[in-house]
């Protein structure tokens, strides 16, 4: 049987080690398993950031892949380790709502509770290496969920902040900035209709843009992103610097 894509999405960063012994230890177990790098930039200990990011990224993985999800603010804690199964993947993840803003409903929950498919010495600091990579491992190379341990319900859950509409105004916020200094926001394509001029704070933006190109250099504009959600950015510049942006700021579609 061909081992399932194993995909991580840490807040590790690569300036440690921690990426890639967590690498070492699935190639110690799972050696014909590939790995995928999702993302290890997610801000530390955002679990917004991550759950937004997996949002975003999952549909694009083919039917079967393996989330391995190590954004753990609690680890070392009582929390637990989850794994989730929807339609078409499954995922390894703190108990912190990490998955909460699946774009598919997730059909059977476990804990990860079965020490033998585990490292044999768990640290409390590094359950990436000690519990995630071992597990993802196991499965990847056809271990049955059923054998991870008992089903359970997950003990947290993040409320995706749906942009409010009221009369003429859609109401959202930024969400997450990109490497770029792109802000991108709650404000979803279908919501906005054509003629909507879109505003950050008091400042008009101006209608949507058909591309980044959409307005002259140093502009600021607006444009749905390839997520389907509305971004702001300066041509060519860092929207986030140029407007002192902050997750949470409000942004308004109106007409």
């Amino acid at each position: 049987m061909k081992p399932c894509p194993i995909v991580l999405l840490t807040d590790f960063g690569h300036h440690d080690p921690f990426v890639g012994v967590m690498k070492g230890v699935i190639a110690g177990l799972a050696p014909a398993a590939r790995v995928i790098d999702l993302c290890h930039e997610v801000p530390p200990q955002d679990v917004r950031a991550g759950a937004f990011q997996l949002r975003l990224s999952a549909p694009f993985f083919p039917k079967g892949s393996l989330f391995v999800c190590v954004v753990d603010p609690g680890v070392g804690s009582a929390r637990k380790i989850l794994w989730a199964r929807t339609a078409r993947h499954q995922f390894l993840s703190p108990d912190n709502g990490l998955l909460s803003w699946l774009t598919e409903p997730v059909l059977e929950w476990r804990e990860v509770s079965n020490r033998k498919l585990w490292l044999s010495q768990v640290s409390s600091t590094f359950h990436g290496r000690d519990i995630f990579a071992p597990v993802a491992a196991h499965l990847a190379g056809g271990r049955r969920p059923a054998a991870l341990g008992p089903a359970v319900r997950p003990s947290w859950e993040l409320t995706f902040p749906e942009a409010r509409r009221q009369g003429p105004v859609l109401s959202g916020e930024v969400l997450a900035f990109d490497r770029f200094g792109n802000a991108i926001t709650n404000v979803a394509r279908a919501a906005v209709p054509d003629a909507a001029r879109i505003f950050f704070g008091a400042s008009e933006i101006g209608p949507v843009s058909a591309s980044y190109a959409g307005k002259p250099e140093g502009s600021a504009l607006a444009v749905f992103g390839s997520s389907g959600f509305l971004e702001l950015a300066v041509r060519n510049g860092s929207f986030q610097a140029r407007y002192k942006a902050s997750l949470g700021d409000a942004v308004e579609a109106r007409g």
